[in-house]
C-alpha cells in the first residue's frame, strides 16, 4: 500500500483547519436549552416546519436531529461556548483585541456556526444576535462573530 505525498499533506491539512482555534468544541456535550423558543416572536420560530428549512427542519421538513440542543439566544450561545473554553483559549481571547477577533472567523468561528445550527436555519439564535448588533446582514458568518465578541466582553 502506497500513500502519496498529496494524500499526507491534505490529511495534515484537514488536522490543523479542525483543530485550530477550536479546543472548546472537543467531545463535550453541549447543553439543553434553557429557554424555549416563543412562536409568537418576530422570527416566528415555532416549533414546526412552517418554512422548510428553517427552525430545526431542513428542506423536507425533516427535524435536525441535533436541533433541540442548539442555542436560541445569543447569551446563551456565549455562556454555552465559554464554559466550554480551556483555559488557554480563554487566555488567548482576553489577549486579543475587540479588533482583532476576526482572527478566529475561520477555525473557531466555523466551529461556532456548526454547532449552533446557524447553516440550518436557527432563526431564534439569528433573531436574537441581531438584536445586539444589527448593522451588518443575517448570515452565518455575521452571526457567529457577534457571538465571539460576546464570549470576549464575558472574559474582559
Amino acid at each position: 500500500m502506497s500513500i502519496t505525498r498529496a494524500a499526507i499533506c491534505s490529511g495534515f491539512v484537514a488536522v490543523i483547519m479542525m483543530g485550530a482555534n477550536v479546543v472548546w468544541a472537543q467531545s463535550v456535550p453541549v447543553p439543553a436549552p434553557t429557554a424555549a423558543v416563543d412562536p409568537a416572536s418576530a422570527s416566528g420560530a415555532a416549533a414546526t416546519c412552517a418554512t422548510p428549512g428553517k427552525n430545526g427542519y431542513d428542506k423536507q421538513c425533516k427535524r435536525y436531529a441535533d436541533a433541540d440542543t442548539w442555542p436560541t439566544t445569543c447569551e446563551q450561545a456565549a455562556t454555552n461556548i465559554l464554559a466550554r473554553l480551556d483555559e488557554a483559549s480563554k487566555q488567548r481571547t482576553r489577549d486579543s483585541t475587540y479588533d482583532n477577533l476576526i482572527q478566529f472567523h475561520n477555525g473557531w468561528g466555523m466551529g461556532i456556526r456548526n454547532s449552533t445550527g446557524l447553516w440550518r436555519g436557527n432563526v431564534a439564535l439569528t433573531d436574537s444576535c441581531m438584536a445586539l448588533d444589527n448593522d451588518g446582514d443575517r448570515h452565518p458568518d455575521h452571526i457567529s462573530m457577534i457571538i465571539i465578541q460576546q464570549i470576549w466582553k464575558k472574559l474582559h
